[in-house]
């Protein structure tokens, strides 16, 4: 998971800095966050004024998640794993001589952000946990044939419906297909065509959907995507049945579908949460904490 706790940090980027005072700054249902609470990410506990929204949005929306886990899910954040994700990211700090700031990337945090940043990386667990075995989530996952067929194939790829066209007449006449594969073919990094085996979802839709449908081992195509026309040959073809699935989830989804998972659910999340915000500092919006007398879209960043 290790590439998943760098998305983390990167994603997450607190590039923040802290404030001074005392107060209640927002609540989020019963939990109040207080300036103290922002205060304890950074080393003097002077954040310029006009970073404060970040950094409370920061907060109030880790705080939204965790209600949300345990709302819909019933669950917590396992605190074995956050003490296990900060001695893992102190270890990694301590290795490289960097400061907390310097090993997160934001000016001026304290052993606090990363125990933060720690805090978030087990409740991004948590959430997949609980997600991954969601009977709505794995009915969906079984709903699109490509997100969890495992395809072995072999492809030629060529500019032109007439050069793919000639390929086929040189198979036909008994030609190698690794060795056309080689000669022609415009995708030079499979070497003799050879694409490996890999979840359909890997590919672009149409050859997905080619390899899916093909017969095994017989030749296939021409097939038109963005790159070219392709010509495939599908060895092997498996899918897992539910009880394969739900016996180890994460072993057979992608990096790229646990995130999707998360990014979902907390969108969900933070457009339902209940979050009051000091009006001093602005008013909550599910992708930020904005001005105070701007207009709030309702929308998280790109949505």
């Amino acid at each position: 998971m290790i590439a998943v706790r760098r998305l983390l940090i990167a994603a997450c980027a607190l590039a923040l800095a802290a404030c001074s005072g005392g107060g209640d700054v927002a609540r989020v249902g019963d939990a109040v966050i207080h300036i103290g609470d922002i205060e304890a990410l950074f080393e003097t506990g002077a954040v310029p004024a006009e970073d404060f929204r970040e950094v409370l949005y920061r907060v109030v929306a880790v705080e939204a998640l965790t209600q949300g886990l345990a709302a819909e899910y019933g669950g917590v954040v396992d605190q074995e794993a956050v003490e296990d994700y900060l001695v893992e990211f102190e270890t990694a700090r301590e290795q490289q001589g960097a400061t907390p700031g310097e090993f997160l990337g934001i000016d001026n945090a304290s052993l606090g952000m990363v125990r933060f940043t720690a805090g978030l990386a087990a409740l991004y667990d948590a959430v997949i946990e609980a997600r991954v075995a969601d009977p709505e989530v794995v009915d969906d996952l079984f709903a699109d044939p490509a997100t969890l067929t495992t395809v072995c194939v072999k492809h030629i790829l060529v500019a032109s419906q007439e050069a793919a066209e000639a390929v086929q007449g040189r198979l036909a006449a008994g030609e190698d297909f690794a060795a056309v594969a080689d000669e022609v073919s415009l995708d030079t990094a499979a070497e003799g065509g050879d694409l490996g085996c890999a979840r359909a979802a890997k590919y672009v839709p149409v050859f997905a959907q080619a390899a899916l449908a093909a017969p095994l081992g017989e030749l296939t195509g021409p097939v038109q995507s963005s790159f070219g026309f392709h010509l495939l040959i599908v060895s092997e073809r498996s899918t897992p049945t539910r009880e394969e699935y739900l016996a180890d989830p994460p072993a057979l989804l992608s990096e790229e579908d646990l995130t999707g998972l998360w990014n979902a659910w907390l969108s969900e999340v933070l457009q339902a949460a209940d979050v009051w915000v000091a009006e001093e500092y602005g008013t909550w919006s599910p992708g930020s904490i904005l001005a105070p007398g701007t207009e709030t879209t309702g929308t998280l960043p790109g949505g």
